[in-house]
């Protein structure tokens, strides 16, 4: 039977973190982490970067997984261009330096959903109970 937790749940009516289990497997859903911390979105996008992808794996660790457990990672990216993409690509391999990397999407897109976000990172793991 499909078990369904729902972890951190925001206020403003999402959950961060959803694990499903079923016969033994725990599929984990991440929410779009964005590169805001400690109430403040830094302007630069390097820092929004890294933070977004660190807010990632605090995600992952509450569910009890790790980035090894990753199979997908999206990356959203407000005006991509090759200095941001190097960008994302830095703040990822901090966090994600294994030899088998998950599937990964990056996509540019106009805005995100507050104006001074430049950068979101979503993810699904997988990994047994």
């Amino acid at each position: 039977m499909l078990k369904k937790e729902f972890i951190n749940p925001h206020p403003m009516g999402f959950t961060n973190t959803v694990v499903c289990s079923n016969n033994g497997t725990k599929t984990i859903y991440v929410s779009g982490q964005v590169g805001y911390a400690e109430g403040a979105v830094p302007e630069s996008f390097a820092e929004q970067a890294d933070i977004a992808h660190r807010n990632l794996i605090a995600e992952l660790a509450s569910a009890g997984a790790g980035a090894e457990h990753v199979v997908k990672l999206n990356t959203y990216v407000v005006d991509l261009d090759k200095e941001r993409s190097k960008a994302v690509s830095k703040a990822k391999s901090q966090y994600f330096n294994l030899p088998n990397q998950p599937a990964s999407t990056m996509v540019g897109v106009s805005a995100l959903v507050m104006p001074e976000l430049l950068v979101e990172v979503e993810a699904t793991a997988v990994m047994d109970e």
